[in-house]
């Protein structure tokens, strides 16, 4: 019972957060579904070698790629969808991390929460718990409606290649979630702990260019697996290791620290 009085405590303060991000996101992929039949009917009016023409090095090769990518169903929903809409996924798991104990104290309401017949290991393991579960939720749904609803455009989109999809999604975004977590253990507002980890977020993302091995992104996006079939394993580990490190961190700072 008291498990369940902490999860609800959690998800009244997370819901909104949630509930947004969820329909958003699913939205967003609904949209894409339907966005191919408009699609479809231009690829084949666009020229890659005209644009590309125009476009050397880098810049060619990306805007190459891109419109190989988009030539069929499964590339244009990979492309559009999991890869151009990565970042807002990216910044709700980040919102359901900011938070938590160490916030109660700038409301004032810490040394109620403190009082509770519960440990400090208790109230974070809630919060850690319905986190991830949202941030479950957040990978999964949005991918899982893809091939409910490309049978409606006449296209087919394979469960398994949905759920492939949202595994990527769910680890990397737990990454952004942990540092969020683990932040917010060290600052009593919400702000900072946002803005830095988006800051650094946009840093990975910077130096992923330089040194593809800390492109998370990529892991996120399930790039290998859209390209090979086989799920990006190495990426997948180092991703869990490091959020599993963050909460670990998170857990026993918020166990230290005085109010």
């Amino acid at each position: 019972m008291a498990s369940r009085s902490l999860w609800n405590k959690v998800w009244m303060e997370t819901r909104w957060r949630f509930i947004i991000g969820v329909v958003m996101l699913t939205l967003l992929a609904g949209a894409k579904v339907f966005e191919w039949v408009a699609t479809s009917h231009l690829m084949p009016q666009i020229d890659a070698s005209l644009i590309s023409a125009n476009a050397s090095g880098v810049m060619g090769a990306v805007i190459r790629d891109a419109l190989e990518a988009q030539k069929d169903f499964r590339g244009f929903i990979w492309y559009r969808g999991f890869r151009d809409n990565l970042s807002i996924g990216v910044i709700f798991a980040i919102l359901l991390g900011c938070g938590g104990l160490v916030s109660e104290s700038a409301k004032g309401s810490v040394l109620f929460t403190l009082s509770l017949p519960v440990t400090r290991r208790d109230l974070f393991n809630a919060r850690a718990f319905v986190g991830l579960m949202q941030c479950l939720a957040l990978a999964m749904v949005p991918p899982l409606m893809i091939p409910i609803l490309a049978p409606a455009i006449g296209q087919q989109f394979a469960f398994v290649d949905a759920l492939a999809h949202g595994v990527c999604l769910l680890i990397g975004g737990a990454l952004f979630f942990g540092l969020a977590t683990y932040l917010s253990t060290l600052f009593t507002d919400i702000w900072r702990p946002l803005v830095i980890t988006l800051a650094l977020a946009c840093g990975v993302a910077i130096a992923s260019y330089a040194i593809p091995q800390v492109d998370v992104f990529s892991v996120m996006n399930g790039a290998q697996y859209y390209r090979t079939g086989v799920l990006p394993w190495t990426g997948l580990l180092a991703s869990a290791v490091v959020a599993t490190a963050l909460l670990y961190s998170a857990s026993e700072t918020l166990e230290r620290r005085d109010f």
